[in-house]
């Protein structure tokens, strides 16, 4: 399975507007961050945030792009649909797959057919397949918002859940030995975490006590660190299991 790292930042990109901090005056380009969003074998799109268009129009994926998961509703996972309705000469027929207070949310905001896109409701623990891939949505807790992760299997699995702040203990089973992950990585600790999100030093614990085998750490915000110090406290605090996604990067699992 091939995974694209399109968007790392949380809701706000990196650097920030007038801001002169380490992070937004970092000439490291893995310090530029847009809004986290995943392109999965080049076909399967993760969230569909306001940076769609410019992620999408630079990995020329016309041809190969079918499908589309929204993990919950906030802005900078749904915004990107304002484009995503303005497809030309793709080969293939885009189809929404999603759940059913996501897709309010979604018509909330556009309120107007979301063609040329197909959709298709889904229920959460409910498996189905696209291109060959077993997916699933499952619930997280993201404060008092409705939000799902992700679940794709192929030959090995890849979970994403870029906000949480809870994994239910009924969930716990969906998510055990995964092979790879892509989740919240808001705050490096206490200071700047907000009430919907886990810390890196949570997600560290978390992917330890789950038995993840490789942890990656999206949804960066503005409190954490340079790219280069929060490798360098995965090292030392984590192990090489754990790394921080930036904006490009590309894995297979």
């Amino acid at each position: 399975m091939k995974i694209k790292f399109l968007g790392t930042s949380a809701g706000w990109p990196l650097p920030r507007l007038g801001c002169n901090c380490q992070i937004c005056t970092s000439k490291d380009p893995r310090d530029t961050r847009t809004r986290t969003q995943i392109l999965v074998n080049d076909s399967i799109l993760l969230d569909a945030g306001p940076d769609s268009y410019n992620h999408l129009i630079k990995s020329n994926i016309s041809q190969t792009l079918n499908t589309i998961f929204v993990t919950h509703e906030h802005p900078d996972h749904i915004l990107g649909f304002q484009d995503l309705t303005h497809l030309y000469s793709f080969k293939n027929k885009v189809t929404l797959f999603v759940t059913k207070p996501v897709l309010f949310a979604i018509k909330r905001i556009f309120p107007f057919p979301l063609n040329p896109i197909i959709v298709k409701v889904v229920e959460q623990n409910k498996a189905f397949y696209v291109n060959n891939i077993k997916a699933e949505y499952f619930p997280v807790v993201h404060n008092k918002t409705p939000a799902w992760g992700v679940k794709l299997k192929e030959r090995k699995i890849f979970i994403y859940i870029p906000d949480f702040n809870r994994i239910l203990p009924s969930q716990e089973k969906t998510v055990k030995w995964a092979d790879s992950w892509a989740i919240d990585g808001s705050s490096l600790g206490k200071i700047g975490q907000g009430p919907g999100h886990i810390s890196i030093q949570d997600g560290i614990i978390i992917s330890k006590k789950l038995k993840v085998k490789s942890t990656y750490f999206v949804h960066i915000g503005h409190k954490t660190g340079t790219h280069q110090f929060l490798e360098e406290y995965l090292k030392q605090n984590a192990g090489a299991n754990f790394q921080i996604a930036y904006d490009g990067l590309e894995i297979n699992i």
